[in-house]
């Protein structure tokens, strides 16, 4: 895909799933937009573009936005003020394809029922970026795009939004193509990425390759991490433990009951873990678990490790995990590719989203 606008080029090249959650990531600058006007037809870029299998432009081919059949949310969409909730929910029906979701249901599912015969624009922030959300889905898209449109609300409104659109999302198996800036929704929701720089996408691969390039900025964060599916086993009730399982490795974390045969996603930070040789039973760690030691990173001037830190990388149940602990705790430890250790995590670290 090639574009040209002032001083800058686009020249991206991408692959990715027709499921799940994509996001788009990289520095300010680096084209995400761009890019992402280009997919839904908004820019009218060279090359070639197919979703879902079907071709949607090259050279001599073009469908335009409105056949293209998906939605787009940016970080400057408002709602119809002059409008009511329930005229902008139809609004989007009234250009949706066949088998759309009923109004009703829509605005159940965004808590938006009370608010129906309102004045959209006296809605407030959080209310009305579910309204927004909830009349871009309205239309029966094929891809739903956000570009970042959560920059205002506060971490916890928009996690709960998030997490509500991904429920609604893989009910439908509606994929998302999201640009986004925010470390902590590409580890919450992501399922895969592509990375841009300069109007190129360098990268491009499911989360956690990314998060453990050494090409890429994460691996390197202070809040380093990968993210893992668990399956629930069961719970602890007297002590409050969700007993999870990744494969064979058993863990527990901690808090309200969840539902047992469900999975949850569990980011394991680096830093939250820490290493011996021995199995330490007198601790008050809870998860205490054998790995084997893959690399070990020093840093070294070229790398972009803070110094006198060093990341681990372990094999846990045969996928990697990055650990972050200092030089002098390595060298004391004697730490080699090869070796086995005893991973101890937190369960309190064990952040699921």
């Amino acid at each position: 895909m090639e574009l040209t606008r002032g001083g800058f080029t686009l020249s991206a090249k991408a692959e990715w799933p027709d499921k799940g959650m994509t996001v788009i990531a990289g520095p300010s600058g680096a084209g995400k937009t761009s890019f992402l006007r280009a997919i839904l037809g908004l820019e009218r870029a060279a090359g070639q573009v197919e979703f879902a299998g079907k071709l949607l432009q090259d050279a001599e081919h073009f469908v335009p936005v409105h056949q293209r059949r998906m939605a787009w949310v940016s970080q400057h969409d408002d709602v119809f003020s002059h409008l009511s909730v329930a005229q902008n929910l139809a609004f989007a029906a009234r250009f949706a394809a066949p088998g759309g979701p009923a109004l009703a249901d829509m605005a159940e599912r965004f808590g938006l029922t009370p608010y129906l015969a309102q004045n959209a624009g006296a809605l407030s922030g959080g209310q009305k970026q579910r309204l927004i959300l909830a009349r871009a889905l309205m239309s029966n898209p094929r891809l739903l795009a956000l570009d970042e449109p959560f920059g205002a609300l506060d971490a916890e409104a928009r996690h709960g939004l998030l997490d509500l659109l991904q429920a609604y999302c893989a009910a439908q198996d509606l994929p998302i193509l999201f640009v986004s800036h925010d470390f902590d929704t590409l580890t919450r929701l992501a399922d895969f990425m592509l990375y841009m720089e300069e109007g190129r996408v360098i990268a491009q691969a499911p989360l956690n390759p990314c998060l453990l390039d050494k090409s890429l900025p994460y691996r390197y964060r202070e809040e380093a991490c990968v993210v893992m599916d668990a399956l629930v086993q069961g719970y602890d009730a007297e002590h409050g433990l969700n007993q999870l399982s990744i494969g064979r490795v058993p863990m527990v974390v901690p808090g309200a009951a969840l539902p047992v045969g469900g999975t949850v996603r569990l980011r394991l930070r680096g830093g939250d873990i820490s290493l011996s040789r021995t199995r330490h039973e007198d601790s008050s760690v809870l998860n205490i678990l054998s790995a084997l030691v893959i690399t070990v990173e020093h840093a070294n001037g070229q790398s972009a490790l803070a110094p006198g830190s060093v990341n681990v990388t372990l094999a846990l149940n045969g996928d990697p995990v990055l650990v972050r602990i200092t030089e002098k705790s390595a060298r004391a430890l004697g730490l080699d590719a090869g070796d086995t250790v005893y991973a101890q995590i937190k369960a309190s670290a064990l952040v699921s989203g």
